[in-house]
């Protein structure tokens, strides 16, 4: 008799766990829905979500991105189907700093004149050293 309880013991714990494994196999889901068990998920599906919100899933040679527009050339879309998506804004660049006043430079470049004139004169100065 306890032969018979640990054999039947041992049979539910290996159907159990087999049906644990195989879970998300449709054939498990398809008969858990025929005996009432299984009820549809409360998520919507994530194609469609993706589809609503305007999702693009576009497969290129660089890998895989998402957008909100159309696919760049070279890149050809695919189903979003599943998964998640973050979305990060990036922040804007900041304005370029205002040189002066006038609109100028802060530190106006030297005149080619005037740069050839200190150069010959840093030469001469250098010859003429003791």
């Amino acid at each position: 008799m306890k032969l018979r309880l640990v054999i039947a013991a041992a049979v539910a714990l290996g159907l159990g766990l087999a049906a644990w494994y195989g879970r998300g196999s449709p054939m498990l889901a398809g008969a858990a829905r025929a005996l009432g068990g299984g009820h549809e998920s409360d998520t919507p599906d994530a194609a469609a979500t993706f589809q609503a919100a305007g999702v693009h899933k576009c497969v290129g040679a660089h890998g895989t991105s998402y957008g909100d527009g159309p696919c760049a050339a070279g890149a050809r879309e695919a189903m979003a189907s599943g998964g998640t998506v973050t979305v990060t804004s990036f922040p804007k660049p900041a304005p370029a700093p205002a040189s002066s006043a006038l609109g100028g430079p802060i530190v106006k470049p030297m005149d080619p004149n005037e740069r050839d004139r200190l150069r010959d004169k840093a030469i001469e100065d250098a010859a003429n050293r003791r």
